[in-house]
């Protein structure tokens, strides 16, 4: 019973919440992880491999963030010192020969991992209620002012059954 009502209560806060129609897609490019976009707006944060040569992450920046305002057109901003410090920003952990373990600034307690795979792309794989997911994008549902984040939509293929994936996760006040 207390599983229907959590599921009944989830279904109901994704019911109320923005849906992602007429989010705008932003230009792909073979350096990109994947992006974020959250219900207060249409900017994008982006998350770019950044490499030293063709072949080899930089061991000291392997990973650009920046954001896309479709405020003002679609223009390529840097983060703001309170977007990389409070939300966007990335620590990493250089674990391997172009693998990196990170965080997000906004969520240190889930880890996520960069490799690259065949033909040098790269791939970032995050663990989410009990499965491994090869990541492309995360919705995230905040609150009107933007201060808290109720869930994740993590979307990107399953790691064992390579199927295209939406895991939905709840954040712990």
């Amino acid at each position: 019973m207390k599983n229907i009502i959590f599921f009944m209560s989830i279904m109901v806060s994704l019911a109320m919440c923005p849906l992602q129609d007429g989010y705008p897609v932003p230009p792909d490019c073979p350096t990109r992880m994947f992006y974020i976009q959250h219900s207060n707006g249409h900017n994008t944060f982006v998350y770019d491999a950044n490499f030293a040569s063709g072949k080899i992450l930089k061991e000291n920046d392997p990973i650009h963030v920046y954001r896309i305002n479709y405020n003002k057109g679609g223009i390529k901003e840097e983060l703001t010192n309170m977007q990389r410090k409070m939300a966007y920003g990335v620590e990493f952990t250089k674990t391997g020969s172009n693998t990196f373990d990170f965080t997000l600034a906004a969520y240190p307690s889930k880890k996520m991992t960069l490799k690259l795979c065949s033909q040098n792309n790269p791939r970032v794989s995050v663990y989410i209620n009990g499965k491994t997911i090869h990541l492309k994008r995360m919705f995230l549902f905040c609150n009107r002012l933007g201060t808290s984040v109720s869930s994740i939509n993590f979307y990107g293929r399953d790691a064992a059954s390579g199927k295209e994936i939406t895991e939905n996760y709840a954040i712990d006040d």
